[in-house]
């Protein structure tokens, strides 16, 4: 797998895990970090409606920003 899949797979196993806990994105807060060969973190502070992810590898930073919904690359929504 390459990496963009990796990350797309890890983003929207976490989207999937809100779903299946049956939580209020809206009104939660997440402090979340996976390790491993690709370490992420997921933050949103409740009342948020998109939180900020962001993947580490071989000391890149790539940045995204996910609702209940989905993901986009951050840089992608900047260059509108």
């Amino acid at each position: 797998m390459n990496l963009e899949d990796q990350i797309t797979a890890n983003i929207l196993s976490f989207i999937h895990t809100i779903h299946l806990n049956g939580q209020n994105f809206i009104d939660s807060t997440f402090e979340s970090e996976y390790f491993g060969n690709l370490p992420m973190t997921f933050r949103k502070e409740s009342g948020q409606v998109v939180g900020l992810i962001t993947a580490t590898t071989h000391g890149e930073v790539r940045k995204y920003v996910f609702t209940e919904h989905g993901f986009e690359a951050l840089d992608d929504l900047l260059r509108l």
